[in-house]
């Protein structure tokens, strides 16, 4: 973050949906989790109708650099003929990755309040990357996923693409589908063509919310799945910028 200000990072924002229960919070407490942000009071922002916590994210972005000649010694230059000579010259450019930071703001709605579609709705319109959380032990609560989906697609589909497209047949915006309590489940459910992540051509992870480590890079896999997420949101906020109105 050199030569940068808080106020001059930009926030991408994700909204984490799913029954109550499921284990949003515990869910959404380690995916805040990072070196910047090691304790729940670095990393929660107050929020009278949301439990929105928050981390820095570092995106990687591709800078093209100019052409860079590939010099010669003089007797081969000499020798060369003129048609060679502009074959010193790469034809295209070289690109470099930069790592620009991202605050990432999580929200949760509180179980506990009712809140005015028009609040949501005005949250909505601003949502960069989706997470759907469901209990494994529960299908109940996957089959519900449909029903959280398809207000918070609509207002996006509305302000960030400007017109309404169907909702299940095409992503409008990253979707990260996630199955919780997976050290309670007796045997390891094989994965079914009918379940929404296969619908809607996302990434699925299992977790167990209760380990502090489930997205440590070294332990699994499911860390690069929320790296990649994280990514595709930010990509998604630079392609369909939000307006700037709330």
């Amino acid at each position: 973050m050199e030569q940068q200000t808080i106020k001059d990072v930009p926030t991408a924002r994700i909204l984490v949906l799913g029954d109550a229960g499921v284990g949003k919070s515990r869910l959404t407490d380690l995916l805040a989790k990072s070196e910047d942000t090691p304790t729940p009071a670095t990393r929660r922002v107050g929020d009278c109708w949301w439990n929105v916590q928050v981390r820095l994210h570092e995106h990687p972005r591709n800078v093209w650099l100019p052409p860079t000649p590939e010099w010669t010694s003089s007797s081969s230059t000499s020798s060369a003929s003129p048609s060679s000579t502009t074959e010193l010259f790469p034809r295209r450019p070289t690109a470099a990755c930069e790592l620009v930071p991202y605050f990432v703001e999580f929200y949760d709605l509180k179980s506990s309040l009712r809140m005015p579609r028009e609040h949501r709705n005005r949250l909505y319109r601003h949502i960069d990357g989706i997470i759907l959380v469901y209990d494994l032990l529960r299908m109940g609560t996957h089959d519900n996923l449909h029903d959280w989906l398809y207000q918070p697609l609509r207002q996006i589909c509305r302000h960030r693409h400007k017109r309404l497209r169907p909702i299940l047949k095409r992503r409008h915006v990253p979707i990260l589908v996630v199955g919780t309590k997976l050290d309670l489940l007796p045997t390891r459910r094989l994965r079914s063509s009918g379940k929404i992540a296969s619908q809607l051509g996302t990434d699925e992870i299992l977790v167990n919310c209760l380990d502090a480590q489930s997205f440590e890079p070294q332990k699994s896999r499911n860390a690069s799945k929320v790296q990649k997420f994280l990514n595709s949101a930010i990509e998604f906020k630079l392609n369909f910028p939000s307006s700037t109105r709330r």
